[in-house]
């Protein structure tokens, strides 16, 4: 039988897999991804990272994001915070350049009353208009009407705005009824926020992985919106059902930064299947 070594981490309850591939031969992670992640029959998680060796100079290790269904992400803020902290533990580097498919981004950790947060530069949220042109967009949401952007952070996400709790939303049949709407380009995150008292609450559904307790693009999406749109305030807090994290952000065409804590569960080596191993084999 074959045995993998894997870390389990998580960032605000996001909690991922990850497999330091440095040095090791390419392989298939989507059927590792399936099966580790699934959290009656395999270790579990929202997702599995792999950490391998940069292809761009800019880059001093390159991670890949594969939902628990197998399928890859272009970009996870609370991924990238776990790699962060896995490097600080393993290469003792407080400081990280980090290679995805949405571009690089840079990482800093602090330690404030022995709490180790970490840092992501995440990149120029990009407020974008509905295939109908319109910025926003109205949607029933129980008694109420919601009213959605659209927001990218190299992955879309579609921001729905409460003035309710986001516990009382119908969240996976309002992502079936987002789905819907003609023209998107592909299948977004959702997320459900209610701005209250300088902050936001929210709810996440992802994509490959449905509902989350946190998840650091979807944090951004949500704090650029209501910057932009709503009337908040730089630096906003995140509140979601994993914990808080900070957003700071200066408006269009400035870089978003994500702020919280990260953490190492434990670290382990899985027996994979037969079936399974021959599913991963090197490519």
């Amino acid at each position: 039988m074959q045995r993998i070594s894997v870390t389990k981490c998580q960032g605000t309850g996001n909690d991922f897999l990850l497999i330091d591939a440095r040095g090791q031969a390419p392989r298939a992670y989507a059927p590792l991804a399936h099966f580790l992640c699934d959290r009656h029959f395999g270790v579990g998680a929202d997702g599995l990272l792999v950490l391998s060796e940069a292809t761009q100079p800019a880059a001093d290790v390159q991670m890949q994001i594969f939902n628990a269904d197998g399928s890859e992400a272009e970009m996870c803020g609370n991924g990238v915070r776990c790699i962060a902290r896995y490097a600080l533990a393993h290469d003792g580097l407080a400081r990280l350049c980090v290679q995805t498919v949405a571009g690089v981004v840079e990482t800093a950790i602090a330690s404030l009353s022995g709490e180790t947060t970490v840092s992501v530069a995440m990149g120029v949220p990009q407020l974008l208009p509905f295939p109908n042109g319109a910025l926003e967009r109205q949607l029933v949401l129980g008694e109420e009407l919601g009213v959605a952007f659209s927001v990218s952070m190299g992955n879309p996400h579609v921001v729905i705005f409460t003035h309710g709790s986001p516990e009382s939303v119908a969240l996976r049949e309002v992502a079936e009824h987002v789905a819907g709407w003609q023209g998107l380009a592909m299948q977004p995150n959702i997320e459900i926020a209610n701005l209250k008292n300088g902050e936001a609450l929210i709810r996440i559904l992802e994509r490959g992985v449905g509902e989350t307790l946190s998840c650091g693009t979807g944090a951004c999406a949500v704090a650029a919106a209501a910057i932009a749109y709503r009337g908040a305030r730089s630096p906003l807090a995140v509140r979601s059902k994993g914990g808080n994290v900070t957003i700071e952000w200066a408006g269009p065409g400035k870089q978003a930064t994500l702020s919280g804590p990260a953490e190492i569960v434990f670290e382990a080596e899985i027996d994979l299947p037969e079936t399974v191993a021959n599913a991963a084999a090197v490519v």
